[in-house]
């Protein structure tokens, strides 16, 4: 059941028939459709008539999670990296409810970690679960850590509880629920392709990406998610001779084209971004958009930049462009621990379509710091083209 949001599009003749009660916080609510609008989009309000093809998927701000499959690390294993590094065990201390819960809540953003296991087994007997294990201790579950495939977690041996240890489980999990909620807008998977080692001691190595595995990778999506549910770095080019030339000039596809599918980032820095890319500097004929390097760069059309105060000006002028952008409202759980709310509210303001949380739901025991749309909403219009879309985009709640 779909999560309200405060983005509205008007009635062709007019007038706006407004047909759902504000209530609660990211509460999902029953809302009857009125006749005539079957073509109109449950994450974003129900009118009579609505003209989504009017609006772009990137004219839509939303609120995802970070690191969004993590567990919590059970207190043996935390005291053990507070042992060795404290900070580490305050900024690790953070944890997720399920996919699956946090789509329902209406975030409609997921990051995963994701980690090359080529021949299955790499991962299977981390450290600090052999370290801690023993009567009264939470067990680690290696069985789903045996095959090969890619694995989800944080930092191999030290934080490795997922809700959904491989890639192939958290993309049906994702693809399970959009099937069931076929009018979302698009989801943005982002993932971090992790790898080398820690200063732990007795810690390995996780293995480096090739271009073999982003192959690989490309084909575990392509066994969950028929191709025609991906938005793809072609789509958005649409003929133009780079991708950001068709960002820049044509935009992202409609709100419309976008229902009920995903899209996927990658979110490294510029060696990864290239060594993914290979040749084809624009992304042609790849599933995930890269990370841009630059505004100027060929394949430039989504950007992670995840300091909202330092970066304000930046993301405000990638966002007018027409560029998508990921940033953070809080991280390391600082926020959350001191009521900071000043970079949660400069990300909202920065018009980035994605603003990623840990604390979608406070965290009582810290403060209530919490990071939810005005209204409680899944998705509305980026303040930063409120102006510019005019009545295309009413927002009915206050900011």
């Amino acid at each position: 059941m779909e999560a309200k949001v405060a983005a509205y599009g008007l009635a062709r003749h007019g007038f706006l028939l407004l047909l759902i009660s504000l209530v609660g916080n990211f509460l999902p609510t029953h809302v009857a459709e009125a006749q005539g609008s079957e073509n109109c989009l449950p994450d974003l309000g129900f009118v009579v008539e609505c003209d989504l093809g009017s609006l772009l998927m990137s004219d839509i701000q939303s609120v995802g999670s970070h690191n969004s499959y993590k567990l919590a690390i059970p207190e043996a294993e935390l005291e053990l990296i507070r042992q060795f590094n404290p900070r580490s065990a305050i900024t690790l201390d953070y944890s997720h409810i399920g996919l699956n819960e946090q789509l329902e809540l209406g975030l409609r953003q997921l990051e995963l970690d994701i980690l090359y296991d080529p021949e299955g087994g790499r991962y299977a007997m981390p450290l600090l679960p052999k370290l801690t294990s023993g009567d009264g201790q939470v067990k680690f579950d290696s069985s789903e850590m045996l095959e090969p495939g890619f694995k989800v977690l944080h930092a191999q041996d030290l934080d490795v509880r997922s809700s959904c240890a491989t890639w192939i489980k958290c993309l049906t999990q994702i693809r399970d629920w959009s099937d069931a909620n076929p009018r979302h807008i698009p989801l943005l998977i982002m993932f971090n392709a992790k790898e080398g080692g820690s200063a732990y001691p007795g810690t390995i190595d996780a293995l480096r990406f090739t271009p073999q595995a982003y192959d690989q990778l490309e084909a575990e999506i392509l066994s969950v998610f028929p191709i025609a549910r991906i938005i793809t770095p072609d789509e958005v080019r649409r003929g133009r001779a780079t991708l950001r030339e068709a960002v820049l000039e044509l935009g992202w596809p409609s709100l419309e084209e976008s229902l009920g599918r995903v899209f996927f980032a990658l979110d490294e820095g510029k060696e990864k971004v290239e060594l993914y890319l290979g040749e084809n500097h624009s992304a042609q004929g790849k599933l995930i958009f890269p990370n841009s390097v630059s505004e100027t760069a060929e394949h430039a059309a989504y950007f992670t930049l995840n300091s909202p105060m330092r970066d304000q000006v930046r993301i405000k002028e990638a966002v007018s462009a027409g560029f998508i952008v990921r940033t953070r409202a809080d991280a390391n759980t600082l926020e959350a621990r001191e009521n900071n709310t000043e970079p949660r509210d400069a990300a909202f303001r920065s018009g980035a379509q994605y603003i990623s949380t840990d604390y979608y739901v406070p965290r009582k025991e810290f403060s209530d710091y919490s990071v939810k749309l005005p209204g409680g909403f899944a998705a509305r219009c980026t303040p930063v083209k409120r102006v510019l879309l005019g009545n295309k985009c009413l927002v009915l709640s206050s900011d």
